[in-house]
């Protein structure tokens, strides 16, 4: 096991406690599908696991993916230049309750910043060769955005540093319809997310079943901990389903039993056929660590005001 508590608690220990979702953001509107189904907002959900497989991306070719306006895509400096590198991550979310009801997503997305907010100060990503630099790695990179983005959360305004949630894939496709109460891409897929005790598996296959995307890697092999999580999601401004919003909104997470772990497994990109794949491929992902939550529950809030 890897001896990292110390530094997780910079991150994480204000915010170990019972975290009470539904009342703390209690339903304000209520959504209607074409079918009828009612979409409550904010939206609710809980879920056996999401995982964020966290890696490195080439900045550059990321940059073509980033569809909206005023942003950059964060990239960690080495001796005061660019190192070329940009922070991504692919979520798997196994979700068993949600107003739209049970799915399995996957979410690529990738860190970025308002154009006119300062740098932040991350770590060089120039030796992580050893499972221990990686997680490390990873956790001093998360110290520095929380860190960053404090002040507006704690305004309630938007934040200046955010994840780019640009394609999702779904297997249910009420889940995908209501993706675009907030602008989210999603996809209609085949996601298989498979669980054992010391094993998580993804299989992404396209609608058809075409394979995209197999992953797995080795659970429990870190350091466990509650998590609990607040961030800001942009989403493509193209995609933005009313004028009087911006394409940003907050999501929190939250789970009694959380992991942080070096990436120990596989991740093969079969076919680039998809947005998800193709930015993987491009960008030449290279997965470092994960970020578990079990047992979650957590919320997406409705879009900013302009």
């Amino acid at each position: 096991m890897i001896k990292n508590a110390v530094v997780l608690g910079l991150i994480f220990s204000a915010h170990t406690l019972a975290f009470d979702l539904e009342n703390t953001y209690p339903t304000t509107e209520i959504k209607y599908l074409d079918d009828g189904t009612e979409i409550s907002v904010p939206f609710h959900v809980k879920g056996e696991a999401t995982s964020a497989v966290l890696g490195l991306i080439n900045a550059k070719r990321a940059r073509r993916f980033l569809w909206n306006d005023g942003w950059k895509v964060v990239t960690p400096k080495c001796d005061g230049k660019s190192s070329g590198k940009g922070i991504a991550a692919f979520y798997t979310q196994k979700i068993t309750e949600s107003p739209a009801g049970a799915y399995n997503e996957t979410v690529a997305t990738f860190f970025i910043q308002r154009r006119n907010a300062p740098d932040l100060d991350l770590p060089c990503p120039s030796d992580l060769n050893s499972l221990e630099a990686q997680v490390n790695y990873a956790m001093a990179a998360f110290t520095t955005i929380n860190t960053a983005i404090a002040e507006k959360q704690s305004m309630g305004l938007p934040h200046d540093y955010a994840s780019f949630n640009f394609h999702l894939m779904l297997d249910n496709a009420k889940a995908v319809e209501a993706g675009e109460i907030w602008g989210y891409p999603k996809q209609l897929a085949q996601v298989d997310i498979t669980l054992s005790e010391n094993t998580h598996r993804l299989e992404l296959a396209k609608k058809n079943g075409k394979p995209l995307l197999s992953a797995e890697y080795q659970r429990k092999i870190g350091t466990n901990t509650p998590l609990y999580s607040v961030g800001d999601n942009v989403v493509p401004s193209f995609n933005l389903p009313d004028e009087s919003k911006i394409p940003q909104l907050s999501g929190v997470l939250t789970s009694t039993s959380g992991w942080i772990l070096p990436f120990v497994g596989k991740f093969t990109i079969h076919s680039p056929k998809s947005v998800t794949t193709r930015f993987l491929r491009k960008t030449q992902f290279t997965p470092i660590a994960v970020l578990e939550f079990t047992n979650v529950e957590g919320v997406a809030l409705p879009l900013y005001d302009r």
